[in-house]
């Protein structure tokens, strides 16, 4: 029993922390969605608990997202703000979800390369950013997509809003000075959110502000929509549902690192359609799993799915409560914490090393870029895959020329993961993990807990890679990750030929996790 009260107060702590990093995002996002703050509050709200108490990652932290944000104010502007639609959408949304988890396609995240999820959320973030210049501005009035923004930049110069310049970037300046340390008692986007406001009504009591949240509970929509708009709905519901699947299924991977556990991704998925569903049904902004907001609450000691519901329990108390301040909070504000949203969901660290990349996958990096910036983000994502499959295709009819010769009937298929890992024992603290082939991002989930799961039964691994004929960018990135956060109990060795995959591990400097003595290069006779 008393177990179980020490895992309830974990999980109320974790909720309670989790709700104050996602109050003011919530206002921001669904502020930029162009639906206003309140249907960002309803989103974080519904989805918060219904994908907590549904879903198939108990400690995941659900509700509205910068690339969800993005897809949403684009039909906002592409419907001029008819809400029937855009909720509509929303709803369907939720039901295409739920069909891809019972449809079991959960797994199939697994099959979207590093490269295009990586600067398919780096295109976000510069659409996030490039969204929140024009409000610091002072430019508050609506904008027909982002050439329509980058044409209004100069003006919004000319006519420049110097108190909303000074709030603005004074919030994002504050969010990114926070001492870290004290993230742990009051998020730096809360802090930065209550300062900025304080600021703003004593210094400049005129600027633009969120106006009237409602602290009613919504009433359920009722829609009446043209048969002949149905086939758009429709694509722009599949193309929602698409993008909240890859978003939160990212993150229930990055929460499964963190607690080291498995999470369901069928049941996610499931979870997830329920409650955007719901939050369409109820006038809110569609969300997914949120990547920050898991983590604080994996961070702040949760222990089970209660935390998720507690964290959409304690916003709808503070919406109830304390939604009259809340409508005092000047838009510059909320538009200083989005700038600072864009730059954190750029993945910079995968940007920095683009000069190690094959020309080839720097021109996949850069076309998935300029469509999600300027096309729609299934298109983009669409691309992607097509030039990751052209280009991998081509590296495997090079592999197949050149292993003809050494043909070996006993090894001729590889079909799963255990036909390219082997682990051998050695003896009760030691073992040997030998890589074969051509190896590319379709395994990186299967051969990393492969991996982990070596770790956790010997002291000391022998990773060799002597047979390998090619490695996926994905697969790099991820025994980075392993070679990183290795226990303190493990040694590793590692076995490599001296030819591309050596390259690619020197240009990535991932020899420096290694001890010399325990690297060991086959040099060809």
């Amino acid at each position: 029993m008393k177990a179980t009260f020490k895992q309830i107060k974990y999980d109320l702590f974790g909720g309670l922390t989790s709700a104050i990093v996602a109050l003011p995002l919530a206002l921001a996002f669904g502020f930029a969605s162009g639906l206003g703050p309140s249907a960002g509050l309803y989103g974080a709200i519904i989805l918060g608990f219904v994908a907590s108490l549904l879903g198939g990652t108990p400690m995941q932290i659900s509700g509205p997202t910068g690339p969800m944000t993005v897809v949403v104010a684009g039909l906002a502007l592409k419907y001029s703000g008819n809400t029937d639609i855009i909720f509509a959408i929303i709803i369907l949304c939720g039901i295409v979800q739920i069909l891809f988890g019972i449809f079991r396609f959960g797994a199939y995240i697994n099959y979207v390369p590093l490269p295009v999820i990586s600067v398919f959320m780096t295109g976000i973030g510069c659409i996030i950013i490039l969204m929140e210049i024009l409000p610091i501005l002072g430019d508050y009035s609506g904008h027909n997509g982002l050439v329509d923004v980058f044409a209004s930049i100069p003006d919004a110069i000319s006519n420049i809003n110097m108190p909303s310049l000074i709030i603005g970037l004074s919030s994002f300046l504050v969010i990114i000075l926070y001492p870290k340390k004290l993230n742990n008692y009051i998020p730096s986007t809360l802090f930065a959110l209550i300062i900025g406001t304080i600021a703003a009504l004593y210094f400049f009591p005129d600027l633009k502000k969120i106006g009237e949240i409602s602290s009613v509970i919504p009433m359920i929509k009722s829609f009446s929509l043209p048969l002949d708009l149905w086939p758009e709905i429709i694509t722009s519901a599949f193309m929602l549902a698409l993008l909240g699947s890859i978003d939160t299924l990212l993150t229930s991977t990055v929460g499964d690192k963190m607690t080291k556990q498995n999470h369901n991704s069928n049941k996610e998925l499931i979870g997830q359609g329920i409650g955007n569903s719901l939050v369409g049904l109820m006038g809110g902004l569609a969300g997914a799993g949120a990547t920050m907001r898991t983590v604080v609450n994996i961070k702040s000691g949760a222990k089970t799915r209660l935390s998720g519901m507690v964290h959409a329990i304690i916003i709808l108390i503070i919406v109830f409560f304390m939604g009259d301040s809340a409508e005092k909070i000047p838009l510059c504000v909320l538009a200083g914490i989005l700038l600072k949203v864009g730059f954190d969901i750029i993945d910079w660290q995968f940007i920095a090393k683009i000069k190690v990349y094959p020309k080839d996958k720097v021109f996949l990096m850069l076309s998935v870029l300029a469509l999600t910036i300027f096309s729609d983000l299934v298109t983009s994502i669409g691309l992607g895959l097509i030039l990751s499959h052209m280009i991998y295709s081509k590296k495997m009819h090079q592999s197949q020329l050149s292993q003809i010769q050494y043909f070996d009937k006993a090894k001729s298929k590889a079909e799963n993961i255990d036909n390219i890992a082997h682990v051998t024992p050695e003896n009760s603290n030691s073992a040997t993990i030998k890589l074969s082939g051509s190896l590319n991002y379709s395994v990186t989930k299967d051969l990393l807990s492969l991996i982990n799961q070596a770790l956790s039964k010997y002291n000391h691994i022998v990773l060799d890679l002597e047979d390998i004929v090619s490695l996926d960018l994905s697969i790099t990135a991820g025994l980075e990750g392993v070679f990183k956060s290795l226990p303190e109990k493990n040694t590793m060795e590692i076995k490599i030929h001296n030819g591309d995959t050596y390259k690619m591990f020197q240009a990535m400097g991932l020899f420096k996790y290694f001890n010399a003595e325990n690297i060991h290069v086959e040099t060809s006779a």
